[in-house]
Protein backbone atom coordinates (compact mmCIF):
# COMPACT_ATOMS: atom_id res chain seq x y z
CA UNK A 1 0.00 0.00 0.00
CA UNK A 2 2.99 2.63 1.20
CA UNK A 3 4.62 1.74 -2.29
CA UNK A 4 1.24 2.16 -4.56
CA UNK A 5 0.85 5.75 -2.71
CA UNK A 6 4.70 6.34 -3.12
CA UNK A 7 4.39 5.75 -6.63
CA UNK A 8 1.53 7.51 -7.45
CA UNK A 9 2.57 10.34 -6.12
CA UNK A 10 5.96 10.48 -8.03
CA UNK A 11 3.52 9.88 -10.88
CA UNK A 12 1.84 13.09 -10.21
CA UNK A 13 4.63 14.94 -9.47
CA UNK A 14 6.68 13.96 -12.57
CA UNK A 15 3.39 15.42 -14.28
CA UNK A 16 3.61 18.36 -12.95
CA UNK A 17 7.07 19.07 -13.42
CA UNK A 18 6.34 18.40 -17.03
CA UNK A 19 3.58 20.29 -17.41
CA UNK A 20 5.63 23.25 -15.63
CA UNK A 21 8.62 22.53 -17.93
CA UNK A 22 6.15 22.78 -21.28
CA UNK A 23 4.67 25.80 -20.04
CA UNK A 24 8.17 27.32 -19.80
CA UNK A 25 9.10 26.11 -22.74
CA UNK A 26 5.97 27.34 -24.58
CA UNK A 27 6.50 30.56 -22.92
CA UNK A 28 10.13 31.23 -23.99
CA UNK A 29 9.19 29.81 -28.01
CA UNK A 30 6.48 32.37 -27.63
CA UNK A 31 8.65 35.24 -26.81
CA UNK A 32 11.43 33.84 -29.47
CA UNK A 33 9.12 34.45 -32.25
CA UNK A 34 7.36 37.91 -30.99
CA UNK A 35 11.16 38.75 -30.86
CA UNK A 36 11.78 37.56 -34.36
CA UNK A 37 8.87 38.87 -35.81
CA UNK A 38 9.70 42.27 -34.35
CA UNK A 39 12.85 42.50 -35.31
CA UNK A 40 11.22 41.73 -39.04
CA UNK A 41 9.36 44.52 -38.72
CA UNK A 42 12.37 46.60 -37.67
CA UNK A 43 14.14 45.36 -41.04
CA UNK A 44 11.14 46.16 -43.17
CA UNK A 45 11.19 49.60 -41.63
CA UNK A 46 14.60 50.36 -42.19
CA UNK A 47 14.66 49.03 -45.49
CA UNK A 48 12.31 51.85 -46.16
CA UNK A 49 14.32 54.78 -44.87
CA UNK A 50 16.58 53.86 -47.87
CA UNK A 51 14.06 55.66 -49.99
CA UNK A 52 15.57 58.90 -48.22
CA UNK A 53 18.66 58.41 -50.65
CA UNK A 54 15.99 58.68 -53.62
CA UNK A 55 14.60 61.72 -55.01
CA UNK A 56 11.48 60.29 -55.92
CA UNK A 57 10.48 58.67 -52.31
CA UNK A 58 10.85 61.94 -50.16
CA UNK A 59 7.13 61.58 -49.27
CA UNK A 60 8.15 58.21 -48.05
CA UNK A 61 10.91 59.29 -46.06
CA UNK A 62 9.19 62.65 -44.32
CA UNK A 63 6.18 59.85 -43.47
CA UNK A 64 8.72 57.70 -41.72
CA UNK A 65 10.21 60.79 -39.78
CA UNK A 66 7.06 61.95 -39.00
CA UNK A 67 5.70 58.93 -37.36
CA UNK A 68 8.57 58.37 -35.22
CA UNK A 69 8.50 62.01 -33.93
CA UNK A 70 4.57 61.41 -33.13
CA UNK A 71 5.77 57.67 -31.75
CA UNK A 72 8.29 58.78 -29.18
CA UNK A 73 5.99 62.01 -28.09
CA UNK A 74 2.83 59.41 -27.52
CA UNK A 75 5.53 57.58 -25.68
CA UNK A 76 6.82 60.60 -23.24
CA UNK A 77 3.03 61.22 -22.78
CA UNK A 78 2.21 57.41 -21.85
CA UNK A 79 5.22 57.58 -19.26
CA UNK A 80 4.48 60.84 -17.70
CA UNK A 81 0.43 60.49 -17.36
CA UNK A 82 -0.72 56.67 -16.49
CA UNK A 83 -4.49 58.09 -17.60
CA UNK A 84 -3.06 58.39 -21.37
CA UNK A 85 -5.02 54.83 -21.97
CA UNK A 86 -8.29 55.39 -20.24
CA UNK A 87 -8.32 58.50 -21.81
CA UNK A 88 -7.73 56.95 -25.33
CA UNK A 89 -10.18 54.61 -24.33
CA UNK A 90 -12.84 57.19 -23.45
CA UNK A 91 -11.85 59.25 -26.67
CA UNK A 92 -13.53 56.24 -28.36
CA UNK A 93 -17.01 56.12 -26.59
CA UNK A 94 -17.03 60.08 -26.80
CA UNK A 95 -17.01 60.01 -30.23
CA UNK A 96 -19.99 57.59 -30.55
CA UNK A 97 -22.29 59.85 -28.11
CA UNK A 98 -21.29 62.66 -30.04
CA UNK A 99 -24.13 64.76 -31.32
CA UNK A 100 -26.43 62.57 -29.34
CA UNK A 101 -29.19 64.36 -27.51
CA UNK A 102 -30.37 63.65 -24.38
CA UNK A 103 -33.63 61.37 -25.39
CA UNK A 104 -31.18 59.21 -27.09
CA UNK A 105 -28.96 58.43 -24.11
CA UNK A 106 -31.76 57.67 -21.63
CA UNK A 107 -32.44 55.52 -24.52
CA UNK A 108 -29.25 53.17 -24.44
CA UNK A 109 -28.83 53.39 -20.82
CA UNK A 110 -32.35 51.60 -20.51
CA UNK A 111 -30.75 49.32 -22.88
CA UNK A 112 -27.52 48.43 -21.02
CA UNK A 113 -29.44 47.95 -18.33
CA UNK A 114 -31.81 45.74 -19.92
CA UNK A 115 -28.56 43.67 -21.86
CA UNK A 116 -27.12 43.33 -17.91
CA UNK A 117 -24.71 46.12 -17.71
CA UNK A 118 -24.02 47.34 -14.22
CA UNK A 119 -24.39 50.85 -14.40
CA UNK A 120 -26.76 53.08 -12.71
CA UNK A 121 -29.17 54.88 -14.44
CA UNK A 122 -30.29 57.60 -12.22
CA UNK A 123 -29.06 61.33 -13.21
CA UNK A 124 -26.37 59.88 -15.59
CA UNK A 125 -25.68 62.74 -17.74
CA UNK A 126 -24.29 62.50 -21.54
CA UNK A 127 -20.52 62.94 -19.78
CA UNK A 128 -21.09 60.96 -16.97
CA UNK A 129 -22.30 57.85 -18.68
CA UNK A 130 -18.94 58.00 -21.18
CA UNK A 131 -16.94 58.18 -18.09
CA UNK A 132 -18.43 55.44 -16.60
CA UNK A 133 -18.17 53.10 -19.78
CA UNK A 134 -14.80 54.24 -20.16
CA UNK A 135 -14.00 53.30 -16.50
CA UNK A 136 -15.72 50.02 -16.63
CA UNK A 137 -14.28 48.95 -20.13
CA UNK A 138 -10.41 49.62 -18.27
CA UNK A 139 -11.68 47.72 -15.52
CA UNK A 140 -12.10 44.80 -17.37
CA UNK A 141 -10.18 41.53 -17.09
CA UNK A 142 -9.76 41.24 -21.03
CA UNK A 143 -8.75 44.76 -21.25
CA UNK A 144 -6.08 44.56 -18.18
CA UNK A 145 -5.10 41.39 -19.48
CA UNK A 146 -4.22 42.40 -23.02
CA UNK A 147 -3.48 45.78 -22.87
CA UNK A 148 -0.76 45.17 -19.67
CA UNK A 149 0.90 42.45 -21.71
CA UNK A 150 0.85 44.59 -24.61
CA UNK A 151 2.65 47.86 -22.39
CA UNK A 152 5.12 45.45 -20.71
CA UNK A 153 6.53 44.44 -24.12
CA UNK A 154 6.82 47.58 -25.48
CA UNK A 155 8.59 48.44 -23.03
CA UNK A 156 10.86 45.34 -22.27
CA UNK A 157 11.53 46.55 -26.23
CA UNK A 158 12.34 49.97 -25.31
CA UNK A 159 14.70 49.06 -22.00
CA UNK A 160 16.08 46.33 -23.72
CA UNK A 161 20.09 45.91 -22.82
CA UNK A 162 23.15 43.97 -21.70
CA UNK A 163 23.25 40.81 -23.63
CA UNK A 164 21.91 42.51 -26.80
CA UNK A 165 23.93 43.63 -29.67
CA UNK A 166 22.92 47.16 -30.71
CA UNK A 167 21.81 46.04 -33.88
CA UNK A 168 18.99 44.45 -32.19
CA UNK A 169 17.81 46.70 -29.98
CA UNK A 170 17.38 48.80 -32.87
CA UNK A 171 15.94 46.46 -35.03
CA UNK A 172 13.32 45.53 -31.90
CA UNK A 173 12.30 49.47 -31.68
CA UNK A 174 12.25 50.13 -35.39
CA UNK A 175 10.08 46.57 -35.18
CA UNK A 176 7.94 48.51 -32.41
CA UNK A 177 7.64 51.65 -34.27
CA UNK A 178 6.06 50.24 -37.32
CA UNK A 179 3.61 47.81 -35.16
CA UNK A 180 2.68 51.78 -34.48
CA UNK A 181 2.42 53.03 -37.76
CA UNK A 182 0.70 49.86 -38.99
CA UNK A 183 -2.34 49.86 -36.40
CA UNK A 184 -2.27 53.68 -36.67
CA UNK A 185 -2.65 53.11 -40.57
CA UNK A 186 -5.37 50.42 -39.99
CA UNK A 187 -7.41 52.96 -37.58
CA UNK A 188 -7.26 56.15 -40.34
CA UNK A 189 -8.84 53.59 -43.03
CA UNK A 190 -11.56 51.98 -41.11
CA UNK A 191 -12.51 54.84 -38.39
CA UNK A 192 -11.22 58.09 -39.84
CA UNK A 193 -13.16 59.81 -36.67
CA UNK A 194 -11.43 58.10 -33.89
CA UNK A 195 -8.39 58.09 -35.59
CA UNK A 196 -8.61 61.94 -36.20
CA UNK A 197 -9.27 62.56 -32.21
CA UNK A 198 -6.50 60.38 -30.95
CA UNK A 199 -4.36 62.51 -33.84
CA UNK A 200 -5.45 66.02 -31.80
CA UNK A 201 -4.18 64.46 -29.00
CA UNK A 202 -1.12 62.87 -30.49
CA UNK A 203 -1.91 59.51 -29.43
CA UNK A 204 -2.73 57.86 -32.68
CA UNK A 205 0.56 56.07 -32.80
CA UNK A 206 -0.47 54.89 -29.51
CA UNK A 207 -3.00 52.96 -30.18
CA UNK A 208 -1.52 49.51 -31.00
CA UNK A 209 -1.62 49.54 -27.35
CA UNK A 210 -5.52 48.93 -27.40
CA UNK A 211 -6.14 48.07 -30.97
CA UNK A 212 -6.99 44.15 -29.86
CA UNK A 213 -9.98 45.53 -27.90
CA UNK A 214 -11.28 47.59 -30.25
CA UNK A 215 -11.11 45.59 -32.59
CA UNK A 216 -13.15 43.03 -31.00
CA UNK A 217 -16.52 44.54 -32.63
CA UNK A 218 -16.10 45.53 -35.75
CA UNK A 219 -15.82 49.33 -37.05
CA UNK A 220 -19.24 51.15 -37.30
CA UNK A 221 -19.46 55.14 -38.75
CA UNK A 222 -19.79 56.58 -35.41
CA UNK A 223 -22.07 59.22 -36.85
CA UNK A 224 -24.39 56.80 -38.01
CA UNK A 225 -24.73 54.03 -35.09
CA UNK A 226 -27.61 53.09 -34.16
CA UNK A 227 -28.51 52.65 -30.63
CA UNK A 228 -28.86 48.92 -30.38
CA UNK A 229 -25.60 48.89 -32.32
CA UNK A 230 -24.14 51.26 -29.66
CA UNK A 231 -25.35 48.88 -26.63
CA UNK A 232 -24.14 45.98 -28.25
CA UNK A 233 -20.59 47.67 -28.86
CA UNK A 234 -20.03 48.77 -25.19
CA UNK A 235 -21.62 45.28 -24.13
CA UNK A 236 -18.66 43.60 -26.04
CA UNK A 237 -15.63 45.92 -25.07
CA UNK A 238 -17.40 45.26 -21.38
CA UNK A 239 -17.12 41.76 -21.12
Amino acid sequence: MYYSESLITSIEAEKILALKLEDALRGVRDNFINTLNQMENGLTRASYYFSCFMDNYQDVCSRLKQEDIRFIAGLVQLVKDRNVIFEMVRIYIEIHFKNKKEGRVQNIIRKLVGAGVHISSAGLTNRLLIGTVATMICQSYSFNTIVNGRISCARTTVLKGGGVTSVAIALNMYGLVQEAADSANNLYKFNAFYYSALYEHNLEMMYFLIEPIITRSPYLNPMLISDDELVDLIVKLTR
